[in-house]
């Protein structure tokens, strides 16, 4: 793009720079950090630099040597002979040209090193026409850059001087337009990209000045949201180019350069013809909607910007949404989200959600299949027929409801959504959005379709119904203790705290038996008092000849976790506790456990929860020889301790809930079925909300072999062989694993397992765990298979460069099974 400020200033050499006045503002003898040499000021470190010789000259030609050797302090972004080449100054005027250079320089209390630099606007020693000094940008968002023009040079910059910092950068920093302002932060790249589209660039780099409010990225994603729904337009590029030069050119007020004070209670005719007024921070335009304003005063030369929150829309345009613009009950029915209106009107909704503001996670019907399909107590809508009932689907409603509008690019990975219903919704973001309930052990829901909007807010369309814990009961589902809260204690021999026969020694927590706490049914640990002070607080210990499984543990630190059941009663937000084993000849080893120091909130649990930290971090290199006391103590905060504890003890690391393990690395996924899906093969990619393991794609086979010959299921060429370097020869450390879910159980033939190196090894291995029990193969859901590397007849999984995949024969029978992430995973 050709920018009329800067072909002002393109046909002059720098040589032809006036004397600039930079007088001081501030006398003081402030001494900054020292450069390479010495004792050296800013021009003396520019005249010593042969980077800088052609601003060195400009400096003695025109007196600024002086300068910028006095005791006031300046921040300079010195160009490099190179930026002076690059730009020919010939058509400026002397003030014209005097602003260029003054563009490089802060007046500043302190030298401003690049560590302290952080994204956001300075201001330099230019000024506009009207005396306004102009605004500078820093971007530290990836590579440092200044108003989106130039960088640092490499090992040239942080020069401390006795009176500032000099940065050398790589061009010239020309005084910003309006336009060049926009560019260069990145929270408005839509805006600059609509300014082009709507070829109104070269107007906004024009004399001006100009009043511009500008809209970030977010309300553009929200204004598209809004015309798609209405007109089908869900990109900038689908807006006609009449429409959106309207809509720009109501942001923009010509002939005046007013700041925030200058706007605040002004009705302002924009040059669009439409007026618009400001009260505060507030614009209010044609739209039933009240924009914000959320950046102030962004001086440029040629005009100021003011940064909002939304859109501003004229009346003609916002009447054409609002005609066109359905609100939520009528967009989820437009949408054909059947179940989910239907069950609107069931609960009595219908008015509530198409006047309030609301956002909507819809489930689409898919997603209420699923539901239907694994809860026990509704197999449908029509089930929902009790006063008591029709409350609950209410209340499940409500928990995907926000009140607000939240768009897209809001659902940040690690947030959470405070729902109508009172319960959180948690957002993760890789390959998709997902959003997980409260239920934790819930399939995240995938946000399939985002950004319907309807007059009343926006919808989300996912692929699974939220469950909120509190209504699983009431819903049907049942929930294993063991897999959610707690892990069985594997073996008792290596329990030394259970507060029943191995109760401690001596400490604050005493033994304790209530039916409704009690873990089972057993004796726990109990603590409800307030610490008092910082100081050391005992919990509970024991002498070293009672740690039951220390001889067993020994030094196989590697092999083994301290285990410990907690239940949490008040949140603890403050100390830590510290664990103990003392070898009184030996290691007096301490570790600390503060897990609301690692999250910054406060720890709680919901019922028991099992703690597990490996026996390799606690400093203990044999276990076998703690002599002296091992248990827990409190310190460091004046705190309530309120929690019940038990089962204190070693144990194997993890625990083995059934169902299908989580993938460890996704780099080692070679089939999903979503991006890593396979070439060819009868297995097909399916996502049935039913039957899905994680939300997303899985492949599915579902028909008969017709005969005992080769059945392809799936294949795909050895260049995609996803972890094969990685794995490479070193195949006693790797296992290969896959989920499956079986739905017809298989009782002959065998699946034949494929890795073929074309220049060398063919390996073929036959998986038929039916063969081996004498009985039908099948699964009960989901369930991970694991085969050793070792096993498979491959030497080096990185020569694999022809084939590689499963087929099935020596059977006719029905196949009918799900598969998903086929993948190498370390033992």
């Amino acid at each position: 793009m050709i920018y009329i400020q800067q072909n002002k200033i393109t046909k002059f050499f720098l040589a032809s720079l006036v004397v600039l006045s930079l007088n001081s503002c501030d006398e003081d003898d402030e001494v900054f950090a020292e450069s390479l040499t010495a004792n050296q000021n800013i021009t003396e470190i520019i005249d010593s630099s042969p980077e800088t010789s052609s601003l060195k000259a400009a400096l003695e030609e025109y007196e600024l040597d002086a300068t910028l050797s006095n005791t006031t302090t300046y921040t300079i972004f010195a160009p490099i002979n190179e930026a002076f080449n690059e730009v020919d100054l010939s058509s400026l005027t002397e003030e014209e040209r005097e602003r260029v250079l003054l563009n490089h320089i802060w007046s500043t209390s302190t030298a401003d090193v690049t560590s302290t630099l952080q994204t956001g606007y300075r201001t330099s020693m230019a000024t506009d026409a009207e005396g306004n000094n102009l605004s500078f940008f820093i971007d530290k968002t990836g590579d440092l850059t200044f108003n989106g023009m130039a960088s640092l040079v490499k090992g040239k910059s942080d020069l401390g001087a006795t009176n500032g910092v000099v940065h050398m950068v790589n061009k010239l920093l020309l005084p910003p337009t309006i336009v060049d302002h926009a560019l260069a932060n990145p929270d408005y790249n839509s805006f600059s990209e609509a300014l082009v589209q709507a070829e109104l660039s070269v107007v906004l780099e024009g004399d001006g000045p100009f009043t511009v409010f500008a809209p970030n990225n977010v309300a553009f994603e929200m204004l598209i949201a809004q015309l798609d729904a209405a007109f089908g337009w869900s990109t900038l590029q689908d807006i006609p180019k009449e429409t959106l030069e309207q809509v720009l050119l109501y942001h923009v007020v010509i002939g005046m350069n007013m700041t925030s004070d200058d706007v605040d209670g002004k009705s302002l005719e924009s040059a669009q013809g439409e007026s618009f007024a400001v009260a505060g921070a507030t614009i209010d335009d044609a739209t039933y909607t009240n924009a914000e304003i959320n950046l102030l005063n962004i001086q440029s030369i040629n005009g100021i910007i003011h940064g909002v929150d939304k859109v501003l829309l004229p009346d003609a345009i916002f009447q054409a949404v609002l005609g066109a613009t359905l609100d939520i009950p009528a967009r989820v029915e437009d949408r054909g989200f059947t179940t989910l209106r239907s069950a609107i009107e069931l609960t009595g909704m219908s008015e509530t959600w198409a006047t309030e503001n609301f956002t909507v996670f819809a489930p689409n019907d898919e997603a209420f299949d699923g539901l239907f399909a694994t809860i026990d107590n509704f197999n449908s809508l029509s089930d929902f027929d009790t006063p008591e009932e029709i409350e609950l689907l209410k209340k499940l409603l409500e928990y995907h409801l926000y009140a607000g509008t939240l768009v897209e690019s809001q659902l940040m990975d690690g947030n959470t959504v405070s729902t109508v219903f009172g319960d959180m919704i948690g957002v993760s973001v890789t390959d998709a959005i997902r959003l997980m309930p409260s239920f934790s052990d819930a399939i995240p829901s995938q946000v399939i379709n985002a950004n319907i909007a309807a007059s009343n807010g926006m919808i989300h369309e996912i692929n699974r119904v939220l469950i909120p814990t509190e209504l699983l009961s009431a819903l049907g589902i049942e929930v294993s203790q063991g897999c959610n809260g707690t892990h069985p204690v594997e073996n008792t021999d290596l329990v030394f705290f259970d507060w029943d026969e191995k109760g401690p020694w001596w400490g604050n927590v005493v033994a304790e038996n209530e039916a409704a706490l009690s873990l089972d049914g057993t004796s726990y640990g109990r603590i409800n008092m307030q610490t008092g002070g910082p100081d050391w607080l005992d919990l509970f210990w024991r002498n070293g000849s009672t740690l039951n499984g220390a001889e067993i543990v020994g030094s196989n630190v590697n092999d083994y976790v301290l285990k410990f059941d907690i239940n949490i009663l008040e949140p603890i937000a403050d100390g830590q506790i510290n664990i103990r084993f003392n070898d009184a000849d030996g290691v007096d080893a301490f570790y600390t456990w503060a897990p609301w120091k690692d999250t910054g909130e406060a720890f709680t649990t919901d019922g028991w929860q099992t703690i597990e930290i490996p026996l390799s971090a606690l400093g203990v290199p044999d276990f076998s020889l703690v002599d002296s006391e091992f248990g827990m103590s409190f310190q460091d905060a004046d705190v309530l301790l309120n929690f019940a504890i038990d089962n204190v003890r070693f144990d194997v690391p993890g625990y083995e809930c059934g169902g299908p393990d989580e993938v460890d690395d996704t780099n080692l996924v070679f089939f999903d079925w979503d991006e890593k899906g396979p070439w060819w093969g009868n297995v097909v990619a399916e996502n049935d909300a039913s039957l899905t393991l994680d939300g997303s794609s899985y492949g599915r086979i579902n028909m008969s072999t017709g005969g005992t010959g080769w059945v392809d299921m799936f294949w795909r060429n050895g260049s995609t062989l996803n972890g094969a370097e990685i794995v490479g020869s070193n195949i006693d450390d790797y296992v290969l694993k896959f989920d499956i879910n079986i739905m017809e159980p298989i009782s002959a033939g065998e699946f034949t397992i494929r890795f073929n190196d074309a220049d060398g090894v063919d390996a073929f291995y036959a998986w038929a765990p039916w063969n081996d029990t004498g009985e039908a193969f099948s699964t009960d859901g989901w369930e991970t298979m694991e085969i050793p590397l070792s096993v498979l007849g491959v030497p080096d999984f990185s020569l694999v460069d022809s084939e590689f995949g499963m087929a099935f024969q020596n059977a006719d029978l029905l196949l009918n099974f799900a598969i998903d992430n086929v993948r190498f995973e370390e033992k």
